[in-house]
């Protein structure tokens, strides 16, 4: 982006040794665990990119076993929590994130407000003796907006990715609205999901382009604002993934209806 292309050379093969090292320290390539396998060493190796492509499956395996062992608890602090959730956003396993976040015993967010905490407070536990207004541990409030409302953007990646929306439909959550003050204009998503269908809103940028994911086992289950979605004006269809459907939609504001409204991630 700077067009320095000596620098970018440089620091591209300091990157590969840095995670060359890392790997040949603490990697056990026998169990696919990092360290001492705890929930921050393999979240966090995944979620900056550090774990090898081969074994991304087995370590993030690893990370879904150690919180259901612990009964859908965290054993991570302050920043490990973060890493943690993004590996397991990225891990397309957003279902465990809304499994923690529904706790009520410690450690957990349900236990603070069982403890009488109106703010989140500085341990896990809501202890008195710690600070009772602080904001330690609050990242799972990224997790509403780019996991449960699905909105990502980031203006490293080219031209037509930078705006990605794809919503999470996990623990029976009926419904989610979500907006956000790019510095391209505003991104809004809103979406509602029933036993037979889901409903989504969207609303892009002037000038900017994005994609959507939209439930859907075939194009023939989608339509935008009546209408086939890939007959849509500004709809154009890309390719299936996993359970969803993949548009690219152009700026303006969409209405999405899908007849896979039962679908569960």
């Amino acid at each position: 982006l700077l067009h320095k292309p000596a620098d970018a050379a440089y620091y591209k093969n300091l990157a590969s040794e840095v995670k060359t090292s890392y790997n040949r320290e603490l990697l056990h390539p026998a169990t696919n665990q990092y360290d001492r396998g705890s929930q921050t060493a393999n979240g966090m190796s995944l979620a900056v990119g550090l774990v090898p492509r081969n074994r991304r499956a087995a370590v993030l395996h690893n990370l879904v076993a150690n919180i259901r062992a612990h009964k859908n608890h965290l054993t991570s602090g302050d920043i490990g929590f973060h890493y943690v959730l993004e590996a397991l956003r990225e891990g397309g396993r957003s279902d465990v994130i809304c499994s923690m976040l529904s706790q009520t015993t410690p450690p957990s967010y349900g236990y603070q407000l069982k403890m009488g905490a109106t703010t989140l407070t500085e341990a896990w536990n809501a202890n008195p003796a710690s600070s009772q207004d602080h904001f330690m541990l609050g990242d799972a409030e990224q997790w509403f907006y780019r996991g449960l409302a699905g909105i990502h953007f980031n203006l490293a990646r080219p031209s037509g990715h930078q705006i990605v929306l794809r919503p999470q439909f996990v623990c029976n959550i009926a419904s989610a609205r979500a907006s956000y003050q790019s510095a391209v204009g505003r991104i809004a998503i809103d979406w509602h999901r029933t036993a037979t269908q889901t409903q989504i809103n969207a609303t892009i940028p002037v000038g900017q382009s994005a994609l959507i994911y939209v439930p859907g086992s075939s194009p023939a289950d989608i339509t935008e604002s009546g209408r086939p979605a890939a007959q849509s004006p500004g709809v154009t269809r890309l390719q299936s993934k996993g359970p969803d459907q993949i548009y690219r939609i152009q700026s303006g504001a969409y209405h999405f209806v899908s007849r896979s409204g039962a679908t569960h991630r």
